[in-house]
């Protein structure tokens, strides 16, 4: 059994801004930095598969038993709105402690007034987000900005290891593992690799 199930955004129909390309590609790459982050210190994973529908890649998590289920997404709305959000099913479980811990790292590093932490059970007239409502583990979606805003694709674009390194440790400290820091190599080798890449 894995530990965490990482979901990233199968949309490969959403477009960002500029060179931000599409939304499945840009949440891949940080859901491949959040893995090796957390293999790094021990913690096993599992990851849907792009083609998968919203209702298989649920089946496939709660099939799969994990301790944990982490979506990213990015957002899109009038191209004026920015920051960072988090979305948990209910308040007072487990779902939003996880939300919590990742967003207390998360926000460090956005360049905005976040957003913050939501309940997801409200949206959509009160039928809630699917991963968040039918997944059997605690579950949340990290939303680090939205890719129709210049300024966000920009930030997610060139800060994507970044992104990845907050979401992990967030994970880690719900999990009760301490964070330990990289090599510089590696760090420079990652940030290389992830940030400034554009589609």
């Amino acid at each position: 059994m894995a530990d965490v199930y990482l979901s990233p955004s199968p949309a490969h129909f959403n477009v960002g801004y500029g060179n931000y390309g599409t939304e499945e590609r840009r949440m891949n790459l940080i859901a491949d930095v959040v893995e090796y982050e957390l293999t790094r210190h021990g913690v096993t994973t599992v990851r849907n598969d792009p083609d998968m529908s919203l209702t298989e890649v649920v089946a496939d998590a709660n099939a799969q038993n994990t301790k944990i289920y982490v979506a990213i997404q990015s957002q899109a709305a009038d191209t004026l709105t920015r920051g960072a959000q988090i979305y948990y099913y209910k308040p007072g479980g487990n779902g939003e402690r996880l939300a919590s811990d990742i967003f207390t790292f998360l926000s460090e590093i956005v360049p905005t007034q976040d957003i913050g932490l939501s309940e997801g059970a409200a949206v959509y007239g009160g039928l809630g987000f699917y991963e968040l409502r039918r997944t059997k583990m605690p579950a949340v979606i990290v939303m680090p900005g939205y890719h129709d805003n210049p300024l966000d694709a920009d930030f997610i674009i060139d800060n994507t290891y970044e992104i990845g390194v907050a979401i992990a440790r967030g994970i880690l400290e719900y999990l009760g593992i301490p964070y330990q820091e990289d090599t510089p190599e590696n760090i420079q080798r990652m940030r290389a690799e992830y940030n400034g890449v554009i589609f």
